[in-house]
């Protein structure tokens, strides 16, 4: 599905790659293009490589032919992902954007002059939460934040957690998908299995998808993705007032550093979550550092 973006010269240079081992790629004008396959690789025209003169250096028609393929050839249509830097395409897979943003008042308006892409292909692992699972839902189901860094495998947790909940404790749960990535809905329809209790809002802020659709889908469950300033945790607040239970995530790498994040201290202080679960890349993406209750005290590490 990925290689229908990309042109000619590139699908063939990742034909032979075993996709489930395809983390990122990253292209940079006038740079060597270089794939996260397990480990940092140089692309060329075989597939990977450890020698940069064999690398394959990214042009500026290959950034800019990437971009209009997800767009669709409309960038104008897009340009509310463009703005927020990325772009979200079939399969779950996320373009992130980097080029010079251009600015109206405090807002920004749109990315301009696009020179680099990280394209980040998404994973489904069932049951990689198991391990979790009792932590947080025993002997009832726990508000959860789960701390990771970019990259370490938290929506993938997150979505294995919406299918084990959903499944196996028959609780209504309700997704609340602000960038595609957790559902990779197509036409409004999930690609991913995330169980029959499990509804999906996409594209919406989380602020819109938490007040609305706690009303009008009345789930036991909410689920959304990397809350990261005041009108997120207010997002989050309300849900928890009106009595249903928050799993969420956010990009922190440590218990600590959580203790330190801006507009996160009423979270803290009201001991809103009950479980923190701490991701890793130790280990390889998804590694599990540790579970913690209300109190910072280790569960399970």
């Amino acid at each position: 599905m990925l290689k229908e973006y990309l042109p000619n010269y590139l699908s063939n240079a990742i034909a032979n790659l075993n996709i489930t081992k395809l983390n990122e790629i990253r292209l940079r004008i006038g740079c060597p293009i270089i794939v996260d396959y397990g480990g940092l690789y140089y692309l060329s025209n075989n597939g990977i490589t450890d020698i940069i003169s064999k690398a394959i250096i990214c042009k500026k028609e290959t950034i800019d032919h990437i971009v209009s393929n997800a767009c669709e050839n409309s960038i104008y249509a897009y340009n509310e992902d463009i703005k927020q830097g990325f772009l979200t395409i079939a399969g779950g897979i996320r373009i992130g954007l980097a080029g010079v943003c251009v600015r109206e008042g405090n807002a920004i308006k749109t990315i301009k002059n696009i020179s680099s892409l990280n394209i980040r292909v998404p994973h489904e692992i069932k049951n990689c939460s198991l391990k979790i699972l009792e932590f947080i839902t025993e002997p009832k189901i726990h508000n959860t934040l789960i701390l990771s860094p970019p990259g370490a495998g938290k929506t993938t947790l997150l979505r294995d957690l919406a299918f084990q909940i959903s499944q196996k404790y028959l609780e209504n749960v309700l997704i609340i998908d602000e960038r595609n990535e957790i559902a990779n809905s197509v036409n409004g329809i999930p690609q991913y299995n995330l169980g029959i209790f499990c509804d999906v809002m996409t594209n919406c802020t989380k602020q819109f998808g938490l007040e609305n659709g706690i009303r009008s889908m009345r789930p036991d469950v909410v689920m959304t993705d990397e809350i990261a300033n005041k009108t997120d945790v207010d997002a989050i607040h309300y849900a928890l007032g009106c009595g249903v239970k928050v799993i969420a995530t956010t990009h922190c790498d440590n218990i600590n550093y959580l203790q330190e994040k801006k507009d996160f201290e009423n979270l803290i202080n009201k001991k809103t979550f009950e479980r923190y679960v701490v991701l890793s890349n130790r280990e390889g993406a998804g590694t599990i550092e540790g579970v913690y209750d209300k109190n910072f005290k280790c569960l399970c590490m």
